[in-house]
Formats: structure tokens, C-alpha cells, sequence
């Protein structure tokens, strides 16, 4: 079973992108969750996590998407590579979110 929970804070503003023929858009953002693992200073780790979301509804969630805001993301983890320009061979993680909530107050879920 590929099942992940996050619940994080928007590192960045989200992107969203329209898919070339039209059909969809995805909208990408990095949310930051805190790690269980506490340092000797007593801080938490931070992860930072990349996500993607395929919708319909890009255009409606973006500005819900800023910055410093908390959401709940349920998704399942895809991995995947390709070759760099540099020739070598790079590995990329992501979780490809199916159900976004807004934490802290916002009015929609998704």
C-alpha cells in the first residue's frame, strides 16, 4: 500500500501549470513538516517535501496555496529519474497529493 499524511506549511507560493493538451493543470508547491527527530539544541528537523496536485481546479486553489500556509496533504509517493544535462542519472521523490485540506482558518478543502 502506497498511502502518506502530511501536514506541513507552503514554503513558497504554489505554481500551477496547464498540461499541453488542455485537459488538466497541476499545481506544484514544497510544504515543510516537521521531523520527529529532535537536534541537541532541542529544535526539530525540518523535511521538506515536494508535492503535485492534478486538477481541474488550479486556477481556484492558487491563491489559497501562499506562502506560510498550513495544509493537510493524503497522496501516495512516486519516484521516478531521468538524465541531467550533466549527463549523470537523478532521482526524484514526490508525494502526488489526492486530497488537499486547508488548515488554520482557510474556507475551501479540496
Amino acid at each position: 500500500m502506497n498511502k502518506v499524511s502530511l501536514i506541513g506549511n507552503l514554503v513558497r507560493d504554489a505554481e500551477g501549470y496547464q498540461i499541453k493538451d488542455g485537459s488538466r493543470s497541476v499545481i506544484k508547491f514544497t510544504i515543510g513538516v516537521n521531523s520527529s527527530f529532535i537536534k541537541k539544541s532541542g529544535e526539530r528537523d525540518v523535511d521538506f517535501i515536494p508535492v503535485s496536485y492534478w486538477t481541474n481546479q488550479a486556477e481556484n486553489m492558487l491563491p489559497y496555496l501562499s506562502k506560510g500556509k498550513q495544509v493537510a496533504v493524503t497522496g501516495e509517493i512516486r519516484t521516478g529519474n531521468y538524465v541531467g544535462d550533466d549527463g549523470i542519472k537523478k532521482y526524484v521523490m514526490e508525494v502526488r497529493a489526492g486530497n488537499i485540506q486547508f488548515l488554520g482558518g482557510s474556507a475551501i478543502n479540496q
